[in-house]
């Protein structure tokens, strides 16, 4: 009349087919996301070719999102390297791309992009010495530019005080010229008075 027990056998193959359904679907659901990541990486690459560097840059930080710690999150960590370090990017910035080689490095030693990052690490910091060493020499030059123009002024000023000098000799000149030639005439008129004087006198 009642129901028959169900057996411990049929209780056991029951729950190994649960089992393997829900392992079934965490493989079917994690192959899924892998499918994405890849999709989403080679968009990234194809709109980095593309010149496209924001929307290849969202594009390789949407896999990051994904699965941050396994790849294909190594070569989108590279990608974004290469985007930062591109030299038609707008918004360009070495550090950023330093940063994102040295995380690659770092989180995934093993990958077949670390040695090529680590490469990038390296001449993307000689480009940094290097700008950073032009810049400096800038600011000496510019530092010269500002000395040799003080000098230049005072060289000037020099000039002028000179010129100045020089003239106020030349009125010097000038008046003791006229002053000799007063005492002259004084000295002539003494005599004239002189030899009138004698003249009377005789």
């Amino acid at each position: 009349m009642g129901r028959k027990p169900i057996g411990q056998g049929q209780h056991f193959y029951f729950c190994l087919a649960l089992l393997i359904f829900l392992t079934g679907c965490s493989v079917v659901q994690e192959s899924v996301r892998y499918r994405e990541m890849q999709d989403a990486l080679t968009t990234g690459q194809d709109l980095l070719a593309h010149g496209d560097y924001d929307a290849s840059l969202k594009a390789f930080q949407s896999v990051l999102l994904m699965a941050p710690d396994k790849p294909p999150a190594d070569a989108a960590t590279y990608n974004i390297g290469l985007v930062y370090a591109h030299p038609q990017y707008s918004r360009r910035d070495l550090q950023k791309a330093i940063g994102s080689f040295n995380r690659l490095i770092t989180r995934f030693p093993e990958s077949p992009w670390a040695e090529q990052a680590k490469i990038w690490v390296g001449v993307l910091n000689e480009a940094e010495d290097s700008k950073q060493a032009i810049e400096s020499s800038k600011q000496v030059i510019e530092k010269s530019k500002e000395e040799v123009e003080i000098n230049r002024l005072a060289v000037e000023r020099s000039k002028q005080e000179i010129e100045r000098a020089r003239l106020e000799l030349e009125k010097s000149k000038q008046e003791i010229e006229k002053t000799k030639q007063v005492i002259e005439k004084s000295k002539q008129v003494d005599i004239e008075i002189e030899q009138k004087r004698r003249d009377r006198g005789r």
